[in-house]
């Protein structure tokens, strides 16, 4: 037998009896890792945190200012959202959530560790990336976390979903005979369907007299359904509503927040790929500019200028071309600026503001930054 297959072997061994110690109500000790699937122990291509291409998984357990510890499997799309399935454990009987969000990677300036950071409902939360197979969780001040659980997550083998009961803060939105909500936290849009709480929501948004394309805030209790997609290795997640409490819409969604700044905002870049832009005279910046009612993106490119239709799911630019004019540039530095900042626009990505910035994002990596102009 083969040291890699002894490895499987053994680990397969462990698991299932841990499986039949946690149907005995025994459940994991406090100071053991949780690992709903294998480890992976070797990345392979298109599971780099920086260029994902497929889900990546992590799992561990996490210490809990209330409960004994808290279980967590954290899935990070390729799109930029998570999924993180947490399950506190305790006294009582442990309750299991999810939660659905945004996540960043990116090199911090003084910092030896790069940060992956997820932006939730009740604040940031933050990791230190000790390898791309096992993540550190920090403090809101960036921090090492001290206690006596590890406080740390490991990579493992994704299924590529998350499902069980779903907490968010949405728009909800009734258009053309399909539902949707948008998470106030990061702007991830679900199809909606339910039952009587459903019946209530719908009728509330009814009642609002602003029109189907309006959105409704509220705070939701479902679950969060997944099938299988049309195409292999692909799902369909649905957000069934379970119950609903209606919010007021001021201050209560980022998602309508960053759509308002988009609107309203004229641009200019001050970083691309991460890295700061070098001083340009005003007619070489990069800009950007929407039009979201017609709807229209254009603005400078650097030598050029630009325009597109971009289509906006939730906070998600949907990769789309854009077009541009084809003068030539003398300044190399500047025609390479504009090929990247095209490249970034018709890939696609998500919107978030950072502060007063607006950031576009594609996965967890930062494309383009931005400051009103």
């Amino acid at each position: 037998m083969t040291a890699r297959m002894t490895e499987r072997h053994a680990w397969t061994k462990a698991w299932m009896l841990a499986l039949l110690v946690g149907a005995c109500g025994a459940g994991t000790g406090p100071d053991e890792p949780f690992l709903p699937a294998p480890p992976i122990t070797k990345l392979a291509a298109g599971d780099s945190l920086f260029a994902i291409t497929r889900p990546a998984a992590f799992a561990g357990v996490l210490p809990c200012a209330d409960c004994e510890r808290i279980e967590s499997t954290l899935l990070l799309h390729p799109n930029g959202s998570y999924r993180a399935q947490d399950r506190y454990r305790g006294a009582r009987e442990p309750n299991t959530f999810v939660e659905v969000g945004r996540w960043t990677v990116r090199r911090i300036d003084g910092d030896s560790l790069p940060r992956l950071t997820l932006l939730r409902d009740e604040g940031p939360q933050q990791f230190a990336m000790e390898s791309e197979l096992r993540i550190r969780l920090l403090d809101r001040e960036g921090r090492p976390i001290e206690s006596r659980l590890p406080a740390e997550l490991i990579r493992i083998s994704a299924s590529g979903t998350l499902d069980g009961q779903l907490r968010v803060r949405g728009e909800f939105r009734y258009f053309a005979d399909a539902a949707t909500l948008v998470s106030c936290n990061g702007g991830v849009q679900f199809p909606v369907s339910g039952d009587s709480a459903y019946i209530r929501l719908e009728r509330a948004h009814l009642d609002t007299m602003l029109g189907t394309a309006a959105a409704t805030y509220v705070n939701l209790h479902a679950r969060l359904e997944v099938r299988p997609g049309m195409e292999d290795g692909t799902f369909l997640e649905t957000v069934v509503v379970d119950s609903l409490l209606s919010i007021e819409p001021t201050g209560a969604c980022g998602a309508t927040r960053v759509r308002s700044e988009i609107a309203v905002g004229d641009w200019v870049m001050t970083a691309l790929d991460g890295m700061a832009l070098p001083t340009l005279s005003t007619d070489q910046r990069p800009s950007l500019r929407f039009v979201l009612s017609e709807p229209t993106m254009f603005g400078n490119s650097g030598c050029n200028s630009f325009t597109g239709k971009p289509i906006l799911r939730g906070l998600d630019l949907v990769a789309a071309p854009v077009a541009m004019t084809k003068r030539a540039c003398a300044d190399e530095a500047v025609m390479d600026i504009e090929r990247r900042y095209g490249a970034a626009l018709s890939d696609g990505g998500w919107f978030r503001l950072d502060s007063t910035a607006l950031v576009l994002s594609r996965g967890g990596t930062e494309r383009a930054r931005f400051v009103r102009r």
